[in-house]
């Protein structure tokens, strides 16, 4: 999942930036600011509606540098496979900040087959870091 400038080529983000307290990530977001066409309905794209009143502090740069506007409802697909890496220690919960927290360990590997829109993100140590999915629906 990487957020790529469409005027330079080159790559903003590549995966979620992660801290204490939690932050979030909707299933699809970098797909959909990559290219505001793929969010077709036919293909499994809804409007879902996270509840969010602001962008996740990770994002909201980017969004206000390339004028972007954030939406009580934004394009998503139903994620049914995922695979997770970390760079540091965190935690993951599917669907909601408060639900069940799944540990990812640093540097490991680990894939969950359960249907999702929105995740929930927390470092489980010191140091900060980035978690990159491989995200199927």
């Amino acid at each position: 999942m990487s957020l790529v400038d469409p005027a330079t080529g080159f790559v903003l983000l590549n995966g979620v930036p992660f801290t204490t307290p939690q932050t979030f990530y909707v299933s699809g977001l970098l797909a959909y600011m990559n290219d505001v066409t793929v969010a077709n309905f036919l293909q499994g794209w809804t409007l879902y509606s996270h509840g969010q009143a602001a962008a996740p502090v990770w994002l909201a740069p980017i969004l206000a540098a390339v004028g972007v506007l954030w939406q009580p409802q934004v394009p998503a697909f139903e994620a049914k496979d995922t695979l997770f890496w970390a760079d540091q220690n965190c935690w993951i919960r599917f669907d909601g900040p408060a639900r069940v927290r799944h540990f990812i360990p640093a540097n490991t590997f680990m894939r969950f087959h359960r249907r999702w829109f929105m995740i929930w993100i927390e470092r489980a140590g010191i140091a900060d870091g980035t978690l990159r999915c491989w995200i199927e629906g």
